[in-house]
């Protein structure tokens, strides 16, 4: 989705990316990076914001998304670094098709499979904005119940400035053991670490304050090779109409 002081350019898009409704089931969004096979409903629109602090640097992110039919949606975020040393800002803009066509149930859940395209954006501080980077990921969200969810992404992605790519993975998995909330826990990996950085491991959960409307979340992720965690506090706010 998916952006602010994620460990790698990469991981920072991807987090970028990450745009969804968070439901009733167990879906990704927020506070996952991984995305889903599933979009926000027609004239719904979600605002999630959160905090990132690694050492002494730190990110404030807003992230909205709105779902423009019943197959497609449509997100951005802009993310403001501190210290604002190389860059003022940071943003993405993405759209999500998950087409009903492509939904398989089987004998271990619901199957569904979809497509983002994202491009992300800097603001250095010697010029104005630019694009950065470009990307695209295949979806796919093995709903095993109401309470657990599987959810896996792989595409291409692309470094404006040097012309270069990779492919990354995102996998990860979602438990709802109470209605008032839910835990999970994610990797992020590509086949690029010299370029899009090391894989980055991730933590986390979201507590509900208005069941599906109003929901708090807390993440803590950490870089292979690194003893520096990143922490996340955030807010999502949904259905709200347009």
């Amino acid at each position: 989705m998916p952006r602010c002081l994620q460990f790698s350019r990469t991981s920072r898009f991807l987090a970028l990316a990450s745009l969804v409704l968070v439901g009733v089931t167990a879906q990704a969004g927020r506070p996952l990076s991984s995305d889903d096979a599933a979009t926000a409903p027609v004239g719904s629109c979600q605002l999630e914001g959160w905090g990132e602090k690694a050492g002494s640097s730190r990110a404030w992110v807003l992230a909205p998304a709105c779902g423009l039919s019943e197959s497609v949606e449509l997100g951005g975020d802009y993310s403001r670094p501190q210290p604002r040393d190389e860059s003022r800002g940071e943003a993405s803009l993405a759209v999500k098709w998950v087409p009903k066509s492509w939904q398989i149930p089987t004998g271990w859940g619901q199957l569904s499979f979809g497509l983002k395209a994202g491009l992300s954006f800097e603001r250095p501080v010697s010029s104005g904005w630019r694009r950065s980077a470009s990307g695209l990921l295949g979806l796919a969200t093995l709903a095993i119940s109401e309470e657990a969810a599987v959810h896996l992404n792989l595409g291409p992605h692309k470094e404006r400035a040097s012309g270069q790519s990779g492919t990354a993975l995102n996998l990860a998995g979602v438990w709802m053991p109470d209605p008032r909330g839910l835990l999970f826990a994610e990797i992020q990996t590509n086949d690029r670490p010299a370029l899009l950085g090391a894989t980055v491991r991730t933590v986390g959960g979201l507590w509900w304050l208005s069941p599906d409307k109003l929901g708090l979340s807390l993440t803590a992720s950490r870089q292979s090779g690194s003893s520096q965690t990143l922490w996340t506090a955030g807010f999502g706010w949904y259905g709200l109409e347009f």
